[in-house]
């Protein structure tokens, strides 16, 4: 009897689907976040012209550098640095969205940092769903943008 168990789970766990992380050097993969709450940047062509547009997720923004995350967000209200880590900070009425910057392992010491984890929560303090704080946060910095 446990020999059909364990046979079964590993039949079905093959069923399963693996989780693949997107190629952020391909402008046509669309990520958007289970809660489907995303939003979009514009990918540019050589010629300067929008190419696709991909939506900005949690996704998206581990493994950024801090030209890239400022490229995306802006200049942060608030950070910190505690080596190895940096602490960046973005801020709106309703949340905060806080990114920790660390080096890559594989990179040794003093290697740039890079987005590894992305916290939001309220003013208060409780948590609240990344994908939307960071669709305010990234509203907010594009309509300063082209305003």
């Amino acid at each position: 009897m446990r020999f059909i168990l364990i046979a079964a789970v590993l039949t079905l766990s093959a069923c399963v689907a693996t989780e693949q992380t997107p190629d952020p050097s391909n402008p046509e993969v669309s990520e958007t976040p289970a809660d489907g709450a995303s939003t979009q940047t514009a990918v540019r062509t050589s010629k300067g012209r929008p190419k696709a547009r991909r939506p900005l997720s949690e996704i998206r923004l581990i493994g950024q550098s801090k030209r890239g995350l400022t490229q995306l967000l802006g200049v942060p209200s608030f950070k910190r640095r505690d080596p190895p880590a940096e602490i960046w900070r973005y801020r709106d009425q309703t949340c905060l969205l806080d990114f920790y910057l660390y080096p890559f392992k594989q990179a040794g010491t003093g290697a740039p940092v890079k987005v590894s984890f992305v916290e939001a929560r309220t003013p208060r303090g409780p948590s609240t769903p990344v994908a939307t704080c960071l669709k305010t946060i990234h509203g907010k910095f594009i309509a300063r943008k082209t305003s």
